[in-house]
């Protein structure tokens, strides 16, 4: 008579609430960024084919079109502030100026939704328009706060070893390429270089992911 030792089931354990939370807003970066790579890709491929005059606020787009793109370019951006926050809370960056600097980020991205709320406004005003150069000026200075931030806290991140290989380069490489976008805004470059901006996002997406979940591997 032989006995045959049953060996119990391995079961998949349900990720703890705690760690979806630490987990999401990573998640959420990830997906605005794609979303906007995907909006700068389409308003590239349509500038050329526009009625839309290019001194109006919302070119290459009009109407109702003009409308949902700042909707929805807005809704990601509200993700992008929920990815920066939790950067800022993460311990990445954990001196000072480290701190100072996503908290910096955190403010200019906020910019960047209020310049889209109000472009819901002034979609069809002239460039011109003092609406119109008040979300041209948001986006400006939202720009500035962002990259300064990021730049300020990715260097802090790099020199505190707390992020690990590739993910502790994302905060810095996206602040440099939002200062290296400042002068590309009111150029016909601008779709190419949100493009790469959201490449970037996207990459600190990841690497708030990553790290979350290095955290849950640690004894």
């Amino acid at each position: 008579m032989t006995t045959h030792s049953v060996q119990p089931t391995p079961t998949t354990q349900p990720l703890r609430a705690d760690l979806r939370a630490a987990l999401a807003p990573g998640l959420l970066t990830v997906i605005a960024g794609a979303v906007q790579g995907d909006g700068a890709l389409i308003t590239a491929a349509y500038r050329n084919a526009s009625p839309v005059s290019d001194e109006q606020l919302s070119y290459p787009w009009e109407g109702a079109t003009a409308i949902t793109t700042s909707l929805i370019w807005g809704i990601t951006q509200v993700l992008i502030v929920v990815g920066l926050m939790a950067f800022a809370r993460s311990g990445a960056a954990p001196t000072t100026a480290g701190r100072v600097g996503g908290r910096l980020a955190v403010a200019g991205a906020l910019l960047y939704v209020i310049a889209h709320a109000l472009s819901l406004v002034a979609y069809d005003a002239p460039l011109d328009d003092p609406l119109a150069v008040a979300v041209l000026s948001s986006f400006g200075v939202g720009t500035l706060l962002t990259a300064v931030g990021l730049v300020i806290a990715g260097i802090a991140t790099l020199r505190s070893g707390a992020w690990s290989g590739w993910r502790r380069y994302t905060p810095l490489v996206l602040g440099a390429w939002m200062v290296a976008m400042m002068p590309l805004q009111l150029t016909p470059a601008l779709p190419l270089a949100v493009g790469i901006y959201a490449l970037a996002v996207m990459g600190l997406g990841l690497a708030l992911i990553v790290e979350g979940l290095a955290r849950e591997a640690r004894p």
